[in-house]
C-alpha cells in the first residue's frame, strides 16, 4: 500500500520531450510527455480499449493514438476519436496525472486530482540557487524504497560503505546524534568535534589537520530526504539550531527524489549542490565523480536486502526488517516508519490514528559509543 496524497519525483525535467517517457509509479502505468508549446502531460498508460500501452503509439500535435485501433486521447484523458465511429461514448478515456516541473524535478500527484496543492511540492528550492553548480544521478532499481529512506537517515553506514569518499570511524563509533521529530518531520542531526578528515574533506575542503564535522538527514512524507554536510577547522564548534544551511568552511547539500514503482522496486532521482569555487574543473569533475560512486555504492546494496526478505518467510517485506534487532543508529528511521505508517493508517481508515512512539529512545550511551537523543517538539 503507498500513499496516495502527495508528490513524486517522476524524473528530470531534461528527460521530458516530443517523445514518449513511460514509468511506472506506485503501481500505475503513467506515459509522460511535452505538449508543443513545452507543458509536461501525464496519462494512464493504457488505452482504454483494449489495454495497450500508449506509449507504444504516437503524437499527433498535442494528441496521443493508440497503436492499436487508433483511438485518439488529448491532454486531459478524454477520448477524441476512434476510427470508424461518429464520436466517442462520452465517459471513454484515461486517467490524467497532475504534473509539474519544479526546483529542477518533475513532480506527479498520484491520488485525487482535485487535491493537487503546488504548495505540498517540497521545499527544494536551495536547487534554484544562484552560485550553486548541481550534479544529478538517476536510479531504478530492484527494491522497496524504504531501504532508501533507511540508508539516508542512519549515515553511520558512511564508515563502512563510503570508506574512500565521505566515510571515517568516527561517524559510526563516537559521533553525537540528535534525533528530533516534528509534526510529520524527522530530522537526524550528527556531529563530531577534533577528529581526522574523511578523504573526501580533506581532499575537498583543503583540510590539514582534524575537523569539527556536522551532517543532517531529513525525511519528510512520503519519500523526501535531504541531507546536508558541512565542516570547520577543529575548534570551530558545531553551529547553533539546526545547522542545514551553514556549512562552515566546506560542505554540500543532498536532494532525493524517492518514488515507488512496485512494491519491490522504486526510482531514486538524486541531485548534489555544491560550490563551484572548492578548485578547477578537473577537481569539480573529480567531486561529481565521487558522489555518483557513492550513490552507486549505496544502490549495490538495496537488491540485496530485498532478495534476502524475499528468500525469508518469516520477514513479508521491507517494513519487517527491524524485528529481529534495533541498534543506536535506527532512531531517524525508526521515527520515519512510524510516520509513514501512521499516514497509512489515517488513509485507509479514513481518519488520523495518530502515531506510538514519538520520542522512543533506540539506543542507549556506553562508553565511548556513539550518543544518541531523541527529541519529539
Amino acid at each position: 500500500m503507498f500513499l496516495k496524497g502527495h508528490w513524486y519525483a517522476a524524473g528530470f525535467p531534461h528527460e521530458l520531450g516530443r517523445e514518449f517517457l513511460a514509468r511506472t509509479f506506485l503501481n500505475q502505468a503513467v506515459v509522460m510527455f511535452r505538449t508543443e508549446n513545452g507543458t509536461p502531460v501525464a496519462l494512464e498508460d493504457r488505452c482504454a480499449h483494449r489495454r495497450v500501452p500508449l506509449s507504444l503509439g504516437r503524437l499527433i500535435g498535442d494528441t496521443v493514438e493508440c497503436s492499436y485501433h487508433g483511438l485518439q486521447y488529448d491532454c486531459s484523458g478524454k477520448c477524441t476519436r476512434i476510427p470508424g465511429q461518429k464520436r466517442p461514448p462520452p465517459k471513454v478515456g484515461v486517467r490524467a496525472y497532475p504534473i509539474v516541473e519544479k526546483h529542477r524535478f518533475l513532480w506527479i500527484w498520484m491520488g485525487d486530482p482535485e487535491k493537487a496543492d503546488e504548495a505540498l511540492i517540497p521545499d527544494y528550492s536551495m536547487l534554484d540557487r544562484t552560485g550553486l553548480q548541481v550534479s544529478n544521478i538517476q536510479f531504478h532499481m530492484d527494491a522497496h524504497v524504504q531501504f532508501v529512506i533507511d540508508n539516508l537517515l542512519d549515515l553511520s553506514h558512511l564508515a563502512y560503505v563510503h570508506g574512500t569518499t565521505t566515510g571515517s570511524p568516527e561517524i559510526s563509533e563516537t559521533a553525537d546524534v540528535k534525533i528530533v521529530r516534528d509534526g510529520d518531520s524527522v530530522r537526524v542531526l550528527r556531529w563530531m568535534e577534533n577528529v581526522p578528515p574523511a578523504p573526501a574533506f580533506r581532499q575537498f575542503g583543503g583540510y590539514e589537520g582534524n575537523i569539527d564535522s556536522w551532517q543532517v538527514s531529513e525525511f519528510r512524507p512520503p519519500t523526501y530526504v535531504r541531507v546536508s554536510y558541512g565542516s570547520a577547522p577543529a575548534g570551530h564548534g558545531i553551529p547553533e539550531g539546526d545547522w542545514y544551511e551553514d556549512q562552515g568552511h566546506w560542505g554540500f547539500y543532498v536532494y532525493h527524489g524517492l518514488t515507488p514503482e512496485t512494491e519491490k522496486r522504486c526510482h531514486q532521482y538524486r541531485y548534489v549542490a555544491f560550490d563551484p569555487g572548492m578548485g578547477d574543473a578537473r577537481t569539480i569533475a573529480e567531486f561529481r565523480f565521487q558522489c555518483d560512486q557513492i550513490i552507486i555504492e549505496d544502490s549495490v546494496l538495496f537488491p540485496i536486502q530485498q532478495e534476502s526478505i524475499d528468500r525469508d518467510p518469516a520477514e513479508t517485506s521491507a517494513r519487517d526488517i527491524n524485528t529481529q534487532v534495533e541498534i543506536v543508529h535506527d532512531g531517524g528511521l525508526s521515527a520515519a516508519r512510524q510516520i509513514i505508517d501512521g499516514l497509512l493508517a489515517e488513509q485507509e481508515n479514513g481518519r488520523r490514528n495518530g502515531v506510538a512512539g514519538a520520542g522512543k529512545k533506540t539506543g542507549r550511551k556506553t562508553g565511548k559509543s556513539a550518543r544518541v537523543r531523541v527529541v519529539a517538539n
